[in-house]
C-alpha cells in the first residue's frame, strides 16, 4: 500500500509543493499538481498502476496542462512577499494627488489603479497635483513635489545646452 505507485506519486506531488515554497517561480508547484493528478488516476485507471512509461507520459501532460491553463490564475492568488522591498521599491515614482494632503492631514494618492495612503511632513497638496513618492512606510507613501521641482532643473537646463 505505501509502495503503490498511487502513493509514492501523492507524496511526490506533495513534495514538489511544499518545495515550491523555498524555490521562487511558482513553476514546481504544477509538476506538483501533476504528480498528484497521477496518483489520482493510477487508482481510478485499471493498468495504469502498473504501467511506469504511460504513468510518466501522464505526469508531464497533466503538469504541462496545469501550468498552461491555472498559472496566471493562480500566480494572483498565491503570490508571495519579499523580504526586501527595496528591490522593488515604489519610491521615486510619481503619483497624482486624489485626496488634499497637508502635514496636519494625511490624503490619499492614486498608484498602479489603487488608492493609497500618503502624507508630507512639510508640503501641502490639492487634488490633481502630481508629486513624487520620497519613502514608503508599510502601507503609506511620504510624497513631495520637491524631486519634480529639481526634475524640472535639470530638464531645463539640458534645453539651454541643447
Amino acid at each position: 500500500m505505501f509502495l503503490s505507485p498511487p502513493f509514492l506519486w501523492s507524496l511526490l506531488g506533495l513534495l514538489l509543493i511544499a518545495a515550491e515554497m523555498f524555490i521562487p517561480g511558482f513553476v514546481i508547484f504544477f509538476f506538483g499538481s501533476g504528480a498528484i493528478i497521477t496518483g489520482f488516476l493510477s487508482v481510478l485507471i485499471p493498468g495504469l498502476s502498473s504501467n511506469f512509461a504511460l504513468q510518466g507520459v501522464v505526469w508531464i501532460l497533466s503538469s504541462i496542462l496545469s501550468f498552461t491553463f491555472f498559472r496566471k490564475k493562480f500566480a494572483r492568488i498565491f503570490r508571495g512577499t519579499m523580504l526586501n522591498k527595496e528591490i522593488d521599491s515604489d519610491v521615486g515614482h510619481t503619483v497624482k494627488v486624489i485626496e488634499a494632503i497637508t502635514p496636519d492631514k494625511p490624503g490619499r494618492v492614486r498608484y498602479q489603479g489603487t488608492s493609497w495612503k500618503a502624507i508630507s511632513y512639510t508640503e501641502s497638496f490639492e487634488p490633481g497635483e502630481i508629486v513624487d513618492i520620497v519613502k514608503e512606510e508599510n502601507l503609506t507613501f511620504i510624497v513631495s513635489s520637491t524631486i519634480l521641482e529639481d526634475n524640472n532643473i535639470f530638464k531645463e537646463e539640458g534645453e539651454k545646452d541643447g
